[in-house]
């Protein structure tokens, strides 16, 4: 791994479309060479020998924007070292990965930091947290600061950034026939970075914006839009749709997932403070995605159905948030329905009654016999959806 001195330097920690196609591209475009690190070592190689790759920007119809990236290097992912001495000189560090890779992250940035202590280091290090994980600045910190002993942990507090980020932007398959690197995400993505945790210098990078306030931002983007689009995904798969276009043009669906979404986004203006003009700027970017073409799969959508109706995720946690806010989670416990049918057929359950759907939801969704509210909207949509 070649280690040119720049202070243009990031490395990407989870190399997939939101690692390659979103944080890599914008990156790129304003001159910083990216270190890619994941697991899939052997997928790294061939895309080192290939020497390139492709980001393609759409929005299905006008949009179509390609760049090809070749300014990178790949670290080697079979042990710890490269990575450790990576994060040790570089000052921007950006986790694409799933909530389980937290841990081994964790770990190497711990490493990281006690090497940087003991050079006498005095430079910030930011870790962006491009995920939609609720509550992981607070994870990371805590498993990060349980590997460090006083001196690291006074290291951390005065240098060390985790910061949530809000990904504006989805990563969508390629086309068939194209090659076997491109990464293809919808148009004008961007990154919306926690102001209040970064250390240091803010970044001058086009798409890349400081916010504060960022925990109500990741509520609003996972239980807002996040959520909207995954109950696109299925009401379309009930439907038998193929694709979160066909559902956006779908009358009966879009009129509900507008719905959710207004039911979730009152919520979440009740429990936190946010700009009246930003949040109008969001909603107005939110809402221009449902006239976008861009032809993403509803089977991607809606896979790990499970995860996105437990108890703190998509739907149940905006539910349970406007019911402590006196609002009616109609078109929310709507989702719902819609996703245990799903998850239902996927787990070749037999829904026949009441009390099997109510179990089910009990058992998928974290609820007990205290959220009697939203059991019995989910028990009556469920059997509407039997009706229709």
């Amino acid at each position: 791994m070649d280690m040119n001195r720049s202070d243009k330097r990031v490395a990407i920690l989870g190399a997939g479309k939101i690692g390659r196609g979103v944080v890599g591209l914008l990156f790129s475009r304003a001159g910083y060479r990216l270190y890619l690190y994941d697991m899939y070592m052997e997928g790294m190689r061939q895309l080192e020998a290939q020497g390139y790759y492709e980001a393609r920007v759409t929005d299905g119809h006008d949009v179509d924007e390609r760049y090809r990236i070749d300014d990178f290097s790949i670290v080697d992912s079979s042990g710890d070292e490269e990575i450790v001495e990576l994060l040790q000189d570089v000052d921007i560090a950006a986790c694409c990965v799933y909530e389980g890779a937290f841990a081994s992250i964790a770990h190497v940035v711990a490493r990281a930091i006690e090497t940087r202590v003991a050079s006498g280091c005095e430079r910030d290090l930011n870790v962006l947290l491009c995920v939609n994980a609720l509550g992981a600045p607070a994870k990371v910190s805590g498993l990060i600061r349980s590997e460090l002993d006083d001196a690291g942990a006074a290291y951390f507090d005065a240098h060390v950034g985790v910061c949530q980020v809000m990904v504006l932007a989805a990563g969508i398959p390629s086309e068939a026939g194209a090659n076997p690197w491109q990464v293809v995400v919808s148009a004008n993505p961007g990154l919306e970075i926690d102001a209040d945790a970064w250390k240091g210098e803010q970044l001058a990078v086009e798409g890349i914006v400081y916010a504060t306030g960022a925990q109500g931002l990741i509520y609003r983007k996972v239980y807002c839009g996040n959520m909207r689009h995954a109950m696109a995904g299925f009401m379309g798969s009930v439907s038998g749709l193929e694709y979160i276009c066909d559902c956006h043009r779908d009358p009966w669906i879009r009129s509900n997932i507008v719905g959710a979404f207004e039911e979730a986004h009152a919520a979440v203006l009740q429990e936190y403070d946010y700009d009246a003009d930003e949040d109008a700027e969001w909603v107005d970017f939110i809402t221009a995605k449902l006239d976008a073409d861009v032809r993403d799969p509803v089977e991607r959508v809606i896979a790990k159905m499970d995860e996105k109706l437990s108890h703190e995720n998509r739907f149940v946690g905006p539910a349970l948030m406007c019911l402590d806010h006196g609002i009616v989670p109609f078109y929310l416990a709507r989702g719902i329905a819609y996703g245990l049918v799903c998850l239902a057929g996927e787990r070749d359950v037999e829904l026949e009654d009441t009390a099997a759907v109510r179990a089910f939801a009990k058992e998928v969704c974290g609820l007990t016999d205290d959220d009697w509210i939203l059991l019995d909207l989910i028990v009556k949509q469920f059997a509407d959806i039997a009706r229709r």
